[in-house]
């Protein structure tokens, strides 16, 4: 899509081979846009792309979604224009490289993330101090509030990532992934906080041994008023965890 780093909102309509017509609306940002002009054209830069796959476009205003395999589509019109560039041959990077993740922006709505904030400020004072399941002792220091689990906020997260499921197993390289557990919490990092290079699966703990996917979502007040804080992965295991990456 065009370079442009102001995110703008793209009306798209979608006819299929059995003529059904559906309408969204997506940031310019989002991969579903992306999935659906991979879909059209046909073309993908790896063998997974070029197979057929599903799309689920969200439609009426996200209450529901509209769900297809990727063959069945036959034309998108766009407004405004969306321009596709294909990546340079040199800057392409083959899906098996790892650590496999993926971004998706504009996970929450603008709303969504200041509610979010809000929350975590009201509840400041059930924030505890943060561990880790297995590894030594002072790896990690930050605070954690372990009720989010209790609000609203974890079915938004797990309906949120349902919505995205398919298009995270695109980018991860997966065939068959059947969505078990759930886990949810909010951490606040302060200054001279940190967590140490770990791995988020641990086959030597129960808790640990079935996680599969691990996504982050990052919040803070506008305008930003720390520096660093970033998220580093690591290819550093022969068996990379596949992570999602929530900015």
């Amino acid at each position: 899509m065009n370079d442009t780093s102001e995110v703008q909102n793209v009306e798209v309509e979608v006819r299929l081979t059995d003529g059904l017509r559906y309408a969204s609306v997506l940031p310019s940002t989002s991969p579903i846009l992306r999935d659906l002009y991979v879909a059209l054209g046909g073309t993908g830069t790896t063998e997974s792309q070029r197979a057929a796959f599903l799309v689920q476009l969200p439609i009426d205003g996200g209450a529901s979604a509209c769900s297809f395999m990727s063959s069945s589509l036959v034309a998108l019109q766009t407004r405004p224009p969306v321009l596709i560039q294909a990546p340079a041959a040199e800057t392409a990077v083959p899906i098996d490289v790892g650590p496999y993740h993926t971004v998706i922006e504009d996970f929450l709505t603008p709303a969504e993330n200041q509610s979010l904030l809000r929350y975590a400020l009201d509840n400041e004072d059930s924030f505890e101090g943060s561990g880790v399941i297995s590894g030594p002792e002072k790896h990690r220091k930050s605070r954690v509030h372990y009720g989010i689990k209790h609000s609203k906020w974890r079915d938004i997260f797990l309906s949120r990532l349902k919505l995205h499921l398919p298009y995270v197993l695109l980018a991860l390289g997966a065939t068959h992934f059947r969505l078990g557990d759930f886990e949810i919490q909010l951490t606040a990092s302060n200054d001279g906080d940190f967590f140490k290079p770990h791995a988020d699966h641990s086959p030597e703990q129960a808790s640990a041994t079935t996680r599969q996917v691990t996504y982050v979502y990052y919040l803070h007040r506008e305008p930003r008023p720390f520096a660093g804080g970033g998220l580093l992965l690591y290819a550093g295991r022969p068996d990379p965890l596949p992570i999602v990456v929530l900015p």
